[in-house]
């Protein structure tokens, strides 16, 4: 991180200018303006910014989700609005409370108010297997919260405050969304979160400030369970901010005091840069995937059906598997993908993201090259598979007790390929069927 003294100096100094230049004191005038303006933003961020405590329950099965289980204890009547800290140490919520004042969590990460409904944004690993979720905000409010929603390619979940019978909603104040795509190497940012857990007695932010150190970072995953969930490593930014324990969640804004970017420390891989902090961007990807979260539903993503050349990360198509948009679409083995529709391709992972943009059912133009001859190829996207634990409250009405989606999205490797292939057209994979229902 930069210090200001250290920078205000710098700046005086390169300042020292001929007897015709400007004076010396307009070099401190110009660092007095950026702290300002980084004030500024910080001060209309952290409203927005919360800290999370999550106890886990048994077998790290998440059941702190909005229409399951209550938690023990969870509901206590406070008729002077959100309650505050001191308070609720003094409330009997019975054995399974574990978030009084006086009391630090070793579980814990941060979260960003987003909605107006009290929807905060976090990352998904800091939800993941909770049977319980505690958050703490601005003017000592603490409540409970369920999540709503949660994508495990994205790493990113939605909670919101737990609602009932006496409790009363906390006050909070959402950060509007900014576009990190405009972004540059060298743009100012401030990250904002709960580092170690800091927050999570009085629920203020700590706040860090540094550049953009680069854009769309390709991480190579470790072997951890944790680095594997992140599906979106070829988007990271990295910031030359370092980002300790409990910031994963937490807010990386500009200095307008937008939401451009969540952190997270699950990209911090053996081998690479621990002083380094990452965040997932909110880009056209990112920014999709927040708006469907919030409204409880589940992140899908087009799926093409090609194999590619993972030795060398390019575009080239090594197949077309049979009965997917991409044998549907003619393509070949050796056809090089330039575009997908207004997006280039230039490698594997730019191939990744741009299929990925694209929701299951959209049709798409392909620009291809094959051998020297440029084709076009319009295709029917189906919907990529996502590995690990989806969650969506908000989902679409079964069908006399039947709940289908793609045959893309069964696990493949339980299928010979002609079955697949005879699946494909016409067909639906059965995700679930409703106990009591016609179907079952």
């Amino acid at each position: 991180m930069h210090n200001l003294g250290s920078l205000a100096c710098l700046l005086l100094a390169l300042a020292d200018p001929p007897p015709s230049g400007p004076p010396a004191g307009s070099a401190l005038e110009v660092v007095a303006a950026l702290e300002s303006a980084l004030a500024d933003a910080i001060a209309k961020a952290e409203p927005s910014v919360v800290a999370i405590a999550r106890k886990k329950g048994e077998d790290d099965v998440t059941t702190a989700v909005k229409g399951r289980s209550d938690h023990p204890g969870a509901v206590v009547e406070v008729p002077d609005g959100p309650m505050d800290l001191n308070v609720r140490a003094r409330l009997p919520l019975g054995p399974d409370e574990e978030f009084g004042a006086d009391q630090i969590s070793f579980d814990f990460g941060s979260g960003v108010v987003i909605g107006d409904h009290g929807e905060i944004l976090t990352a998904f690993h800091v939800v993941r297997g909770a049977k319980r979720l505690h958050v703490r905000a601005m003017g000592k409010q603490s409540f409970d919260a369920v999540i709503i929603a949660a994508d495990p390619r994205s790493d990113l979940a939605v909670i919101v405050p737990k609602a009932g019978t006496g409790i009363t909603p906390p006050r909070l104040t959402p950060l509007p969304l900014g576009d990190a795509s405009k972004l540059r190497k060298g743009s100012f940012l401030v990250a904002l979160g709960n580092p170690f857990n800091a927050a999570g007695q009085d629920g203020r932010p700590s706040a860090a400030w540094g550049i953009l150190s680069n854009v769309a970072r390709r991480l190579e995953p470790s072997q951890d369970a944790t680095s594997l969930a992140l599906k979106n490593y070829p988007t990271l930014l990295q910031l030359d901010a370092k980002l300790n324990l409990g910031m994963s969640g937490g807010a990386v804004i500009n200095l307008k005091g937008e939401l451009v970017g969540l952190t997270s420390n699950s990209a911090n891989a053996a081998g690479f840069d621990a002083q380094a902090g990452y965040a997932i961007p909110m880009d056209a990807m990112g920014r999709r995937a927040v708006e469907t979260l919030k409204k409880g539903k589940e992140v899908e993503y087009g799926f093409l059906g090609v194999g590619l050349d993972r030795e060398n990360l390019s575009n080239l198509v090594k197949s077309a598997q049979p009965g997917t948009p991409a044998a549907e679409g003619e393509l070949q083995a050796n056809d090089a993908i330039l575009a997908v529709g207004d997006i280039p391709v230039n490698d594997m992972d730019g191939l990744f993201l741009a299929i990925n943009y694209f929701t299951p059912g959209s049709r798409v133009a392909l620009k291809l090259l094959r051998r020297d001859q440029t084709l076009e190829r319009t295709v029917e996207l189906a919907k990529a598979p996502v590995e690990g634990e989806i969650i969506a409250t908000n989902r679409p009405s079964p069908w006399r007790g039947i709940h289908i989606d793609y045959t893309s999205t069964m696990p493949q490797t339980n299928f010979a390929m002609n079955v697949l292939e005879a699946m494909a057209r016409g067909g639906v994979a059965i995700t679930e069927v409703d106990p009591d229902s016609p179907a079952e």
